[in-house]
């Protein structure tokens, strides 16, 4: 007994690393929701498998401490779609961030964001796999949102159930690319860990390194470009953009922007020089829009949001409403140096509510 003791005190202490990482183990069940007439058909429930390595942040960094240290957890997951035959299975890897929202004795209510990559075995071919017209590409964006509640039913182990929604996207890069959302409900229990205990004096320390907090308004320059398809298999088109505007730091961990932005899409220019008939008239083809945007600063990371609305008419027109989500990088840490700060992103712009292209962006603020 002593000794079985002692193995099972040495296999949980190699998962566990000293309470310091921690490994879950879940089951989810959810739907495909068809958002289009001709969506497949859905012929029964998704059904995910998914385990996760967890990783509590030490309190050493700046941006663990501003956001309470939460944990990082890398998900791996298998994912039917609800339709093998058309849409195949899924498999993703995706970096989260849990955050604590609230907690009370052996009870705590947690919420996980996360964003990375996602297979998918089946996708649209014109000659095989017409009915596929939701994705075009094996490679995805994997996105997931989620509310959990976990309660601790012994120190190490967690078992919990929550609510979420999965979405896959390739960001209009490649055609067809209406994309794949799945809610779902989860239970999964959880090897957890107990959260180091940073002095808070230790953690002043490191906050009051930090400059002054600088709230004035900072112009910026904003350049990118995209990729889009026509149609599918079809040549890539190029899209400029260019925007100007001011942001400003609400707090440490949160910056809002306000921008005019210039965008030129190339696609629908060559259609209709293709086609003929119709006068070739610059403007036609432009799209002026006047966007806010919200980030979350993690340091050398941003997580960009933005909504806006198209202010004139051009070709093909299906909405005033311009969005787009994404990352930015700074090439100097945002918590330490708020001036003379050059980055680069990579964003997914959606129009009418459909991802639209992938545009990588080079900016600079004063």
């Amino acid at each position: 007994m002593k000794r079985l003791i002692f193995v099972l005190q040495l296999l949980v202490g190699t998962v566990a690393f000293g309470q310091q990482h921690g490994v879950e183990v879940n089951y989810q069940l959810g739907t495909n929701i068809p958002i289009h007439p001709r969506y497949p058909a859905i012929k029964e429930l998704v059904q995910t498998t998914e385990i996760a390595w967890l990783q509590r942040t030490q309190g050493k960094k700046i941006w663990s401490i501003l956001y309470k240290q939460p944990t990082v957890a890398y998900l791996l997951a298998y994912q039917t779609l609800g339709n093998k035959d058309v849409l195949g299975e899924a498999f993703y890897l995706v970096p989260c961030l849990d955050f604590k929202l609230f907690k009370a004795k052996r009870f705590d209510w947690l919420l996980r964001v996360g964003w990375g990559a996602g297979l998918i075995t089946k996708t649209f071919n014109s000659f095989t796999n017409k009915k596929n017209i939701v994705i075009g590409a094996p490679i995805n964006a994997c996105a997931t949102v989620r509310t959990l509640f976990r309660y601790q039913i012994a120190d190490p182990l967690h078992l919990y159930i929550g609510a979420g929604i999965t979405h896959y996207s390739n960001g209009g890069f490649t055609n067809p690319n209406l994309g794949i959302n799945i809610p779902f409900a989860q239970i999964g229990i959880q090897y957890s860990f107990n959260a180091p205990k940073i002095p808070d004096s230790l953690s002043q320390q490191v906050l009051a390194k930090l400059p002054a907090l600088n709230q004035s308004f900072r112009p910026f320059i904003n350049i990118g470009l995209g990729l889009t398809e026509n149609g599918t298999r079809g040549p890539k088109y190029p899209i400029y953009s260019i925007s100007l505007g001011v942001s400003r730091l609400m707090a440490r961990i949160s910056k809002l922007s306000l921008s005019v932005e210039y965008l030129y899409n190339t696609a629908p220019y060559v259609f209709d020089r293709h086609n003929g008939g119709l006068k070739l008239e610059h403007l036609n083809y432009a799209r002026l829009s006047v966007l806010a945007t919200h980030e979350l600063l993690f340091g050398h990371w941003g997580l960009v949001t933005a909504i806006g609305v198209y202010v004139n008419k051009h070709r093909f027109q299906r909405s005033v409403i311009a969005s787009k989500v994404g990352f930015n990088f700074y090439l100097h840490n945002y918590f330490k140096k708020f001036k003379h700060q050059l980055w680069m992103g990579c964003h997914i712009r959606a129009y009418a509510g459909e991802a639209e292209f992938v545009e990588l962006v080079i900016g600079y603020n004063w």
